[in-house]
């Protein structure tokens, strides 16, 4: 039964992360697909559609969507340069890296995509 088990490294995070930022980015574009689709409808209704989605709600969602954006581009690099042979050994380190860009950059860019719109 023990090797059934999970070994929560930074790889099981590394793998959670990423597809749940893949699943967000999906429902984004659905959601914004169907936003375009309010294109046919005529400026109006397009007009007041956007004026709902302006809103603090989905200021912080947008915030949420460049964490997503981010990490899993990033992630997707560090998958693809591992899946080439490059940085293998350093597979934790790399990932530290991606995380902590991450970080950075979402808490910085959702600041000023919440309180500065």
């Amino acid at each position: 039964m023990r090797r059934y088990r999970y070994r929560w490294g930074e790889g099981l995070w590394a793998h959670f992360f990423h597809r749940v930022s893949g699943i967000a980015l999906v429902a984004y574009l659905s959601m914004h697909i169907w936003v375009i689709h309010h294109l046919q409808k005529g400026p109006a209704a397009y007009d007041r559609l956007m004026e709902t989605l302006s809103g603090p709600l989905f200021r912080v969602g947008e915030a949420f969507l460049l964490a997503a954006v981010l990490y899993h581009g990033l992630n997707g690099l560090r998958i693809a340069a591992m899946d080439a042979g490059i940085g293998m050994r350093a597979h934790r380190a790399t990932y530290r890296v991606v995380f902590a860009v991450c970080a950075v950059v979402g808490i910085a860019g959702g600041i000023a995509l919440v309180f500065f719109p």
